[in-house]
């Protein structure tokens, strides 16, 4: 299909699902991503799978967290980092030990069951992030630790990922020493981002007098640190998050804010929640029936328990601690990328691959659903 005819239908899908989303009560990305099932191969076979989807969808990924970066609260992050690293920690191993098991009862290989175990690790914020944002939530407590155990799951999934290929022996890692090399690399690159960091607040007084173009400076530096990022193989995600942090000290963050929402809001950002529906194939879930069924329930009971688990041991109260497990339920892309490298590696097979994808899109388009209601019973409590 045309390039700007698949462009066109991409972005109406996601903005009228969206909008009945929006009327049905439902936060307008799970229309979006419903848009994208519709428009794929699952029912309409429009648009599949490709590298045109992919980089626009990766765009828009970055556009979104790079103005979750840009609206968060700094002291606040710093202060709820400790406890984000805790609901991370547990909202890891509570899925990867369950999901383990249950693959093993499915008579799945040992080195496939702990693959796909890492597989669900991972959290894709994004998708709570547009619908905090959307509810005006994401700058409170349970916002911030989010965000905070969203970076530090992103570094424990790909430590993990990184680690597999030469515990588990196979694929087309080398051995140990390409993972303790892909470590020091990791570890460098957030050398790289505070070193960015300090640069910036140096040269900040030098830099505003010059009324150089918010737009297009914020634009190249979070292109620079996703970029990077992606380069050490880290989620892109996590340097475009980085990256608005850093803005968000200076004074053009103001301004580059309000014209990111415009920007990401008219196109870019509703195209990656709709690329999500397009990589489904819904009769992928029929296929192994029962082992999706228990992989998207224990998917998100998981996740939920072990981040609920992880704020009330950080000292938040029930409202606060099921927000946050909801908030850190959502696969999405992550997922999808770390299921990727595992059918290429040879970890997973092309059997499996398929239905594992299935459970993240659901997952994805659950998780939204359970996080707003949540999130009013909280904020009408409050009032």
């Amino acid at each position: 299909m045309n390039y700007l005819i698949a462009l066109l239908l991409m972005i109406s899908f996601a903005k009228f699902f969206g909008w009945v989303a929006e009327k049905a009560k439902c936060p307008s990305v799970v229309g979006e991503i419903i848009g994208g099932v519709i428009l794929g191969p699952s029912f309409l076979h429009l648009i599949r799978p490709n590298d045109m989807v992919t980089i626009l969808a990766q765009v828009g990924v970055v556009a979104l967290m790079f103005i979750a970066g840009l609206t968060c609260d700094v002291d606040r992050l710093k202060k709820y980092f400790t406890p984000g690293i805790m609901v991370a920690l547990l909202g890891v191993i509570f899925p990867v030990a369950s999901i383990y098991v249950v693959c093993r009862y499915f008579q799945i290989s040992i080195i496939e069951s702990s693959f796909i175990g890492i597989v669900f690790a991972a959290t894709s914020v994004s998708i709570s992030v547009a619908v905090l944002d959307e509810m005006k939530e994401l700058k409170s407590s349970a916002g911030v630790t989010i965000l905070a155990a969203a970076v530090a799951d992103d570094i424990i999934s790909i430590v993990l990922l990184s680690v597999a290929v030469p515990v588990l022996g196979i694929g087309n890692g080398h051995g140990r020493s390409d993972a303790l090399f892909l470590v020091l690399l990791q570890i460098v690159y957030f050398l790289f981002v505070w070193l960015c960091y300090r640069i910036i607040m140096i040269m900040r007084s030098t830099l505003e007098p010059l009324h150089i173009n918010p737009g297009l400076l914020g634009l190249l530096f979070c292109l620079l640190l996703s970029g990077a990022a992606e380069m050490v193989k880290l989620s892109g995600v996590t340097g475009a998050f980085f990256a608005g942090l850093i803005i968000s000290q200076t004074r053009m963050n103001k301004k580059l804010s309000v014209n990111m929402r415009a920007l990401g809001g008219l196109a870019i950002i509703p195209i990656f929640f709709v690329s999500i529906g397009i990589s489904m194939n819904v009769s992928s879930i029929f296929a192994n029936i029962n082992l999706f069924i228990i992989l998207t329930i224990l998917a998100i009971a998981t996740k939920f328990i072990g981040a609920f688990i992880g704020a009330k041991v950080s000292r938040f109260d029930v409202k606060n601690a099921s927000e946050i497990g909801a908030g850190m339920i959502s696969r999405g892309e992550v997922g999808v990328v770390i299921a990727e490298a595992g059918l290429k590696s040879h970890f997973i097979s092309n059997a499996h691959y398929s239905t594992l994808v299935a459970v993240i899109v659901v997952t994805t388009i659950l998780a939204p659903i359970i996080l707003k209601p949540i999130v009013l019973w909280k904020q009408k409590a409050e009032q």
